[in-house]
């Protein structure tokens, strides 16, 4: 607790605060001062009232008291995710082999999350491994979801795809994570971006469509992209074109479709690593399977 009140203390001074100006109303100047020097404990809900006073959210807090660095969770979440998406897969799997033994149930879960993105992105059947279970148990288990399991859903579909022993549809998932994702979305802001991993969900389900050859729920699946454009970032904004010019590829206009994706091409080219999705390779395969699709 001494480091929190320091950081707090920190903090007030970088804003140019007073302790009145921050403490009035929730604990008395002597509290604050003892707080502030390691000595006190605070309720959590009086520390709320105080970073809201400090104008910071208890994620940031907890960034800047841990000397600006995310979680030890959150690096490697981070850490795989970068990785995964630089297609930097040998170091992937290194960091897998380095961790596969650890007994901490979080970081468990997280080595299952590494394991489904290596296994989905190589082979369309693969086995179960110990945490890989341990991660579909969790994420379908919990009734409601933190941002942490809202970031790793995405990986259920090619699980649920492929493993006929999961009872659950892929349309009930859907369901589930457009409930999860209702409760972080403000009327005129996005403050977690959900709407980027909405958009990255939906997509991941669109081309689990295509690949199973359900031509109708994918053809239904259009709306799902519609999603407001004053609340998405340019990365969510690209992302939405990229699947709706798919659609097009297959259920409107083919033309349309590849000459919107041509120009994702050109503008990816101008950030060439500023994008998660492997846009190239997503579009190499829609290309071909559309017109296999529409000539039969």
């Amino acid at each position: 607790m001494a480091k929190i009140g320091q950081t707090i203390r920190e903090i007030r001074a970088i804003k140019g605060l007073s302790q009145k100006q921050v403490y009035a109303g929730i604990v008395s100047r002597s509290f604050a001062n003892r707080f502030e020097n390691g000595a006190n404990d605070i309720q959590a809900e009086k520390f709320l009232k105080i970073l809201d006073n400090l104008g910071i959210s208890p994620s940031e807090f907890q960034y800047i008291n841990n000397d600006y660095q995310l979680s030890s969770i959150e690096q490697m979440l981070a850490k795989i995710n970068y990785l995964y998406d630089t297609h930097a897969f040998q170091t992937l799997a290194t960091w897998l082999q380095q961790h596969k033994t650890d007994h901490n149930l979080q970081i468990q879960i997280v080595i299952g999350y590494a394991e489904v993105l290596l296994s989905a992105y190589s082979y369309h059947q693969f086995p179960l491994s110990k945490n890989m279970q341990l991660i579909v148990q969790h994420l379908l288990n919990e009734k409601s979801w933190t941002l942490q399991e809202i970031k790793m859903v995405n990986i259920l579909i090619p699980i649920i795809a492929t493993h006929k022993q999961f009872k659950i549809s892929i349309e009930a998932i859907t369901r589930r994570v457009e409930q999860n994702y209702q409760l972080y979305l403000t009327k005129y802001a996005d403050p977690f971006r959900i709407y980027n991993e909405l958009l990255n969900y939906y997509g991941v389900v669109f081309q689990n469509y295509l690949n199973i050859k359900d031509y109708k729920a994918a053809y239904d699946f259009k709306s799902k992209f519609l999603l407001d454009e004053n609340l998405l970032d340019w990365n969510a904004r690209v992302t939405q074109q990229l699947w709706l010019a798919i659609w097009e590829l297959y259920f409107g206009s083919y033309n349309n479709g590849k000459s919107t994706l041509e120009k994702i091409i050109d503008f990816k080219k101008i950030f060439p690593t500023s994008f998660a999705l492997n846009i190239n390779a997503i579009v190499d395969i829609r290309l071909k399977d559309a017109l296999t699709y529409r000539h039969a």
